[in-house]
């Protein structure tokens, strides 16, 4: 198998030839993967155990959005559907394993990257490594910002809705706190991937997948199927379809800037410089 090796960083490597590589047995690859899974297995060991330490405060803390709709519900005039409960002897206990894990694969996602990315980058080119690690930061800035939007703002208003829909006359609402941390993770992990939108959108142009020019006219046919996506994977509450949809519309937008700059720099490094007037 053939990669390439650096000491320090084992994706760096700028002053070597991005077509120089060495020789590098499978078995060798093979221990390089294990020793890669090993320090990712123990990190979230120990990430693990340091969240079930302070399971209490995390506990705390993924129940600000069910304590903020409870709020607004009271607020508004309806019935408090009261705190979360567990109806299995066992849901409680299996509650907090769920959330140390959770929070110990957010928590350590970049060492887990890391590790992947000391296998993986190895056998990089130059021009590939640098391209990875421009897009690595931005990639997690519009994940981490979809996150935090899909916590503080789409959960609250997503479960007063759901909260609220049934006549209280005639069903009461007694949700579990699997039933609850279910739909926090469903509902934050998809903001999270739907902030990540402009950045693939300049990946695929980038790459030649894609015109730019092609994106800019299937706009419509686009908002279209933003709005049928937010109404598949939220509740059916039309602020709730909003809250996705408008992010999901200002991010394409934002895409579309992106992907003409992506277009030239495509252009550019297929036809060369001389094709855009350059006169060097």
């Amino acid at each position: 198998m053939t990669v390439a090796r650096t000491a320090a960083d084992p994706g760096a490597d700028p002053g070597a030839d991005p077509l120089e590589h060495t020789r590098m047995p499978l078995r060798a690859h093979l221990d390089e993967l294990r020793r890669c899974l090993i320090r990712a297995v123990l990190g979230f060991v120990v990430l693990f155990v340091g969240s079930m330490v302070f399971e209490g405060a995390l506990r705390d803390f993924i129940l600000i959005p069910w304590e903020s709709a409870r709020a607004g519900i009271l607020a508004s005039g309806g019935v408090d559907p009261g705190r979360l409960i567990y109806i299995g002897p066992a849901e409680a206990f299996l509650f907090s394993l769920k959330l140390g894990a959770a929070m110990a694969l957010l928590i350590g996602a970049p060492w887990y990257l890391w590790q992947l990315w000391a296998f993986v980058g190895a056998g990089l080119l130059v021009n590939e490594r640098d391209a990875i690690r421009k897009a690595f930061p931005v990639a997690t800035g519009l994940f981490v910002v979809g996150l935090a939007f899909g916590y503080a703002l789409l959960l609250p208003l997503g479960l007063q809705f759901l909260l609220t829909f049934a006549d209280p006359e005639a069903l009461a609402a007694q949700v579990t706190v699997s039933n609850y941390f279910h739909l926090l993770v469903a509902m934050t992990l998809l903001m999270g991937f739907v902030f990540e939108l402009p950045l693939i959108m300049w990946l695929v142009v980038r790459a030649g997948l894609v015109q730019a020019t092609t994106l800019g006219s299937s706009r419509r046919v686009a908002y279209l199927c933003m709005l049928v996506f937010s109404a598949m994977m939220t509740p059916p509450d039309p602020v709730t379809q909003l809250l996705v949809t408008g992010p999901m519309i200002v991010l394409y937008e934002l895409g579309l800037r992106l992907a003409r700059g992506a277009q030239a720099a495509h252009e550019r490094a297929v036809f060369g410089d001389e094709e855009f007037g350059d006169s060097r």
